[in-house]
């Protein structure tokens, strides 16, 4: 007799019901849903069995199996396996799984099946999450990129923005150190926005961050996906989405429990070091720049010296120069001394699961991240912790609740190492004498050992502590209508402190030297200049405590609604407020009588203090709504109201909104005949404003009053008198900036192939510049909106993705490229000589450079070149016919491009400079390869850069800029001499009038910063689980990650091409990434 027990379901509970009872006899799910087949589980016929996996090996749980042409079915159990009774007529069977490609299985006479279900390539059902809600994306008609959690996972880095290089158009990251917690990144979408810069907006679960660092130090194994918004779809957000908008998503628990282990170990190489020289090419720089001089500088080597040191030679030296005296010369690359392998770690453990009433995932991780400095600790150790729950209270409200933490703890040494230290530090000198004592540069002086200041010259250490808790309401109130309400507050807490130590050398021979090690900058001083101190030979010692609290109230009335099957209408009105309120207090005293203990009460020499206290609040009421006809025809319409009490009281209220249309005409019947070919093409074109408040103090419009002294009277004297701080503006508001989006999505052979291209226009019409007032109005006038900057660009993706058999691979290519125009800016029409931030008529960050025609040949052009401009001529001044610096055969000729016989560097009509182009980066891209065959993975994204041009600036920015400066080597064969007359460079000089004028701002020294870099390898593999589960282990996976291994540049001069324009740091190199993981769930 057969028993069979029998449930009526929705088709979400038959699921479940079938993953718990799969495989038991006598069980029939009824499941009320027409689109889905009911499962049957029937005890006749004979039986079969199997195991359905993905294209790594991995076990499917839940997957549909079922006979085709009769109801008998079951599905897949926590191991993937499947046992089934069939009819005995039964031909086929049919395995079907969310997010995969259904495969039908001929029976025969087989009854033990393996099969491997390949990846679905349609994602026009993917859920993509946007502004205050998440939409399909098939029926999206914004220009929004949804990254998913594969780009940060076994990275070999923790700062979630440095791993968002090159994932997707549109998004810019660059960073100027590879340094942890000290990374410099920026974030642009779509390029420039304002001359008063601005970044993205970042929002995680819903709710704002506290700042841009509370992102970048998330834990990247938290992270579910991150969308960012870059057209008229950031207007939901309104006078805080000018710059885009990065929407992060977090993890939350799902299906049965699962503890997840990784660990990480990594270590650095130094990368790119060729602008550091060795002993041999600085005293051959040296040589080669006295050869055509008639007047030699040696400065304090002397030309014997400089040969021997030039053949390598080490030894006792004997200076020219008194102070100096008596000192030992040898190969002491700073770099090398500097710099070495260092070794970091991560560890990542987190349980998640979830019932049919509740959810739940907590994590815990913890790093501690090396650079490569020999010769202190310099780093950043990082905890993360974080839980997410929800929990069903009845079928029509759930309360979600997140908490979370981050504390970072920096340390560097308080002496950086830049111009002072490793650009002043020639390449002769070793970090130690024989006594083990810190040892001297320049014989006596003493006060450029770059190992001895970061060892010894003091510590930095900045402890952070972020922590968030947000709670969540989601009530279905009726028939497509919900409320969903939150509440979120975030508090940091920094405190610094930093003490500054002089160091004292020795020469060769043991003796204290006259000078200290110290910083030549001042000791101690804050970002926000609270302190300056200067006095830099004392020991000195700051504290520094900041705090920041943040309040987020934010209620949503939602419906969502279909209508006869094909109107489809999500609509959303709400309002959200929030409030800021920073604090700080910095105090600092100098001279410690006890260098090893630091108290301010110790001190007994300068003392200062400063602090502040600030607060700012916002109220908003937003709207949207959304209709398609069938998924075919779209439209969105989003407005947003916003208030803000950084504006007078009736000025405070600005509105903002945007409309977007989409048309999937791949849906209609005249492509019809392009099926085979074309899978899904929609057409997007959207509008929107949004506000941009960067520039804008939070009390601008409070007039201020302060006393003083001045001097005046019949007999001059100090008197006690009153000014105001400036005027105000009741009627200046947010910057406004409007942006037009054109959008083409595509996909092809089965959405195997993927393309979307973007074209739009940004234009701030609204943007706040300074206006110019005479002198007689005594206080600073306020910014007024009257500038307008022009930003057009295009973003244009493809990608691949195809499985054979158990072999799947993908490929990827994005890159995008945006061009500003400033149309109108008081007080930018003129320019000078190099890198300009904004002049009117051409783009943010131009180039103005002298145009060269080579080099002169011989004495007479040299000669023909001083009659036809003449000495004293503005810019010839430094290098006049009778000046020891006077042009000669193999120095720069400029150009006179208006004819009016003066070479003038003059930011107008009567300049000789010509606009060469902009710093911005151009054409940046990233592109991805990768694919996996049987528990193998390998994973290579390379990201760089199509244009972007660079002058150097700052000491080491082209040979003797100071005599004293060290000497970058790469110039080395590439300058002008007698017998290499058409050399890349002018002839060498130690005179600074005539390098500045061979080098300095010329059109040859710009360089196209173009580059391609490895910027990530992941090789893995997940060990089969018939081994795993011997050891009661769901899945072990071990992987080798690098990060920066390699690239290509088209730099001349052996910088890095991320360092951008600066040469100041360029004692740090950036570093190559090794690094070794395992994964493990139970």
């Amino acid at each position: 007799m057969e028993i069979k027990s029998k449930f009526l379901c929705s088709k979400g509970v038959a699921l479940a019901f079938a993953m718990l009872l799969g495989g038991s006899p006598g069980v029939l799910l009824y499941a009320n849903d027409s689109v889905e087949e009911s499962l049957m589980v029937v005890q006749t016929g004979r039986t079969i069995k199997g195991l359905v996996t993905d294209a790594n090996g991995e076990p499917l749980i839940g997957c549909n199996v079922v006979v085709i042409g009769s109801n008998a079915g079951v599905i897949t159990d926590i191991d993937g396996r499947f046992t089934l009774n069939i009819p005995a007529d039964a031909k086929q069977i049919k395995v079907s799984y969310i997010g995969y490609v259904d495969q039908i299985i001929n029976l025969h006479d087989r009854s033990d099946f393996k099969v491997v279900l390949k990846e679905d390539n349609n994602a026009l059902d993917e859920v993509v999450v946007v502004g205050y809600g998440t939409q399909k994306k098939a029926t999206l008609t914004g220009a929004v990129e949804q990254i998913g959690s594969q780009v940060l996972e076994s990275r070999a880095i923790t700062n979630v923005g440095a791993a968002l290089q090159g994932a997707t158009p549109g998004l810019v990251v660059t960073r100027s150190s590879s340094r942890p917690g000290n990374e410099g990144l920026n974030f642009q979408i779509r390029g420039l926005t304002s001359v008063n810069g601005g970044s993205p907006l970042i929002i995680v679960d819903g709710v704002p961050v506290l700042n841009s660092e509370s992102f970048q130090n998330l834990n990247s194994d938290d992270i579910e996906n991150i969308s960012v918004l870059k057209d008229g779809s950031a207007s939901i957000y309104g006078a805080k989405a000018a710059n885009g908008v990065i929407l992060v998503t977090t993890k939350k628990g799902k299906g049965k429990t699962t503890v997840d282990y990784g660990f990480n170990m990594r270590f650095t190489t130094n990368g790119i070091m060729a602008f550091s020289p060795s002993m041999q090419e600085y005293a051959s720089m040296w040589l080669e720049a006295n050869k055509e001089m008639p007047e030699h500088d040696w400065w304090g080597w002397g030309e014997e010296n400089l040969k021997k040191m030039a053949q390598g030679i080490e030894g006792i030296y004997e200076s020219t120069v008194a102070d100096w005296g008596t000192m030992f010369v040898g190969n002491a690359n700073r770099l090398d001394e500097l710099f070495a392998r260092r070794y970091s770690y991560q560890h990542n453990l987190s349980v998640a699961g979830s019932t049919d009433k509740s959810d739940y995932r907590i994590s815990l991780a913890y790093a501690d991240n090396q650079a490569n400095l020999a010769t202190a600790y310099d780093g950043q150790k990082q905890l993360n912790l974080r839980l997410n729950y929800g929990i069903k209270l009845t079928d029509w409200f759930k309360l979600e609740t997140s908490a979370s933490m981050i504390k970072t703890n920096t340390e560097t040494p308080t002496h950086g190492i830049d111009r002072t230290l490793y650009g002043n530090d020639a390449p002769f000198f070793p970090a130690k004498n024989p006594y083990g004592q810190w040892y001297a540069n320049f014989g006596n002086v003493g006060d450029r050992n770059a190992a001895a200041a970061t060892t010894d010259g003091g510590r930095d250490e900045r402890e952070k502590l972020t922590t968030r808790v947000d709670f969540k309401a989601l009530v279905d109130i009726w028939k497509g209508i919900t409320f969903e309400g939150t509440a979120s507050f975030q508090n940091e807490e920094y405190r610094r402190e930093r003490y500054s130590l002089p160091v004292q050398c020795y020469n060769w021979f043991g003796e204290q030297t006259a000078k200290l090690v110290y910083e030549t900058t001042q000791t101690l001083s804050t970002p926000q200049d609270v302190l300056n101190f200067k006095d830099s030979h004392q020991p000195g010692y700051l504290v520094q405590a900041n705090n920041a609290r943040y309040q987020y109230y934010s209620g949503l009335l939602k419906y969502k609604r279909t209508f006869a099957e094909v109107h489809n209408i999500d609509a959303m009105f709400g309002i959200n407020a929030e409030k800021w309120v920073t604090k700080k207090v910095v105090t600092a005293r100098e001279k410690f009588e006890d260098a090893g203990i630091y108290d301010l009460n110790l001190a007994t020499g300068t003392q200062g203090n400063g602090g502040g206290k600030t607060h700012n609040g916002t109220y908003s009421y937003i709207a949207r709504l959304n209709y398609n006809y069938a998924e075919k025809y779209m439209v969105e319409l989003m407005g947003r109201r916003d208030g803000n009490s950084k504006f007078a009281p009736g000025y405070r209220f600005k509105s903002f909104g945007s409309v977007s249309l989409g048309w999937a005409f791949s849906e209609e019947q005249f492509v019809e005949f392009l099926k085979p070919v074309l899978s899904f093409g929609k057409l997007r074109l959207s509008y929107g404003s949004s506000g941009n408040d960067v520039g804008l103090g939070d009390y601008d419009y409070v007039s201020t009053v302060s006393l003083g002294t001045a001097g005046f009277g019949t007999i001059p004297a100090n008197q006690v008198s009153s000014g105001f701080g400036g005027l105000i503006s009741y009627d200046r508001t947010w910057e406004k900036v409007s942006q037009k989006n054109f959008g083409i999505d595509l996909n092809f052979f089965d959405n195997r192939l993927k393309a979307t291209f973007d074209y739009f226009i940004k234009d701030n019409t609204g943007m706040l510049v300074n206006v110019t007032y005479p002198g007689v109005l005594g206080g600073k006038a306020p910014k007024t909106n009257s500038g307008h900057l022009n930003v057009k660009g295009w973003e244009f993706t493809i990608g691949w993705r195809d499985q054979i058999k158990d072999f799947s691979y993908y490929a990827n290519f994005n890159i995008g490229d945006t061009k500003s125009l400033l149309k109108e800016m008081e007080g930018a029409d003129s320019y000078g000589a190099g890198w300009n931030a904004a002049v009117n008529g051409y783009p943010l960050n131009s180039y103005f450079l002298y145009r060269t025609d080579g080099y002169f040949k011989n004495q007479a052009e040299v000669d023909r070149y001083y009659a036809l401009y003449g000495e004293g001529k503005e810019d010839l001044t430094g290098v006049g016919a009778g000046s020891a610096s006077r042009l000669r055969p193999g120095d720069t000729k400029r150009l006179d491009l208006n004819g009016d016989y003066k070479i003038s560097g003059a930011g107008n009509e009567n300049s000789d400079l010509q606009y060469l182009g902009d710093s911005n980066p151009h054409f940046v891209f990233g592109f991805t390869l990768g694919g996996s065959w049987k528990g193998i993975d390998v994973n290579a994204m390379f990201q760089g850069v199509g244009k972007q041009y660079v002058i150097r600036n700052d000491w080491m920015a082209y040979p003797f800029q100071t005599r004293t400066a060290n000497q970058n080597p790469t110039y080395l064969g590439k300058t002008w001499t007698e017998s290499n007359p058409n050399a890349e460079f002018p002839r060498l000089t130690t005179y600074a009038n005539l390098a500045r004028w061979n080098y300095q701002n010329n059109d040859f020294m710009m360089q196209n910063n173009r580059y391609i870099r490895l910027k990530t390898l992941i090789v893995g593999y997940t060990l089969p689980q018939i081994w795993t589960r011997k050891v009661k282990l769901e899945k072990v996976r071990v992987y080798f990650s690098g990060n920066d291994l390699w690239e290509a540049t088209s730099i001349r001069d052996g910088f890095d091409p991320e360092m951008g324009a600066a040469s100041n740091n360029s004692g740090y190199p950036f570093a190559r990434t090794w690094s070794f993981g395992l994964n493990i769930t139970l």
